[in-house]
């Protein structure tokens, strides 16, 4: 009689033991304060996760809302974090060859892309064109919101207001020796078709060094560039 009361208090005894498994088990994987649930992405891993110096922006595609471009103060612009180091090192060289590097413009919010949109327009209406005609007008020398290279942080232009002399060895000097530093010249004569954007000398894209050598070796555009080479 004994032994089989033993064998009860045994069994109640596991079976009460599997019950208390059964509700810590289920209180674990329920309580919100326990519970290992997967941390929500935040803004700032988000655009981690899409910054790239090869991002493609141009009249088709359109700059990420969650693009990253980690904009920092230099010298009398802002622009991209990535580059600095790039380009003190082609300033610095430049300028031991007597050639001054001078920046006029570079990071451009969406919002002073927008403006300098309507500016463009207004101009336009104001010389007696239609609204549509002085957009039409406006949209062939002035990139849409969202669309500008300038709101990567990534492209830089060179020049000196009026000094066309200057301006001709700056842009010279880049030709041959921007792709040194990771710079490219973003829209060549040869590529208008491809870009969609009339040359301009003055306007230099940073797309780190691996890519800028390969660009100029082999006379590409950016364009080019990623459909041959993206993975």
């Amino acid at each position: 009689m004994k032994k089989r009361n033993k064998k009860k208090r045994k069994k109640g005894g596991l079976l009460l033991l599997l019950a208390i498994g059964l509700i810590s088990y289920f209180y674990l994987s329920t309580s919100p304060s326990i519970k290992q649930e997967a941390k929500p992405i935040t803004q700032e891993e988000k655009q981690e996760e899409v910054f790239s110096p090869l991002v493609l922006v141009n009249e088709e595609f359109a700059l990420p809302d969650n693009f990253n471009a980690k904009i920092v103060e230099y010298q009398t612009v802002y622009l991209s974090n990535v580059l600095v180091e790039e380009l003190e090192e082609m300033q610095k060289k430049a300028r031991q060859e007597g050639i001054e590097l001078t920046i006029n413009n570079a990071y451009r919010s969406r919002e002073q892309q927008e403006s300098i949109l309507e500016n463009k327009i207004q101009e336009y209406t104001k010389k007696g064109l239609t609204f549509e005609e002085a957009y039409e007008k406006a949209t062939e020398i002035v990139q849409l919101p969202g669309h500008s290279e300038h709101e990567t942080g990534l492209a830089i232009d060179f020049s000196e207001y009026g000094n066309y002399a200057q301006n001709k060895k700056i842009w010279n000097w880049l030709k041959d020796n921007a792709h040194h530093y990771g710079f490219i010249l973003r829209y060549p004569k040869d590529k208008e078709e491809i870009t969609k954007i009339h040359y301009e000398a003055w306007h230099y894209r940073y797309v780190g060094k691996e890519a800028a050598q390969i660009i100029y070796q082999e006379n590409l555009c950016l364009e080019e560039y990623l459909q041959q080479y993206s993975f």
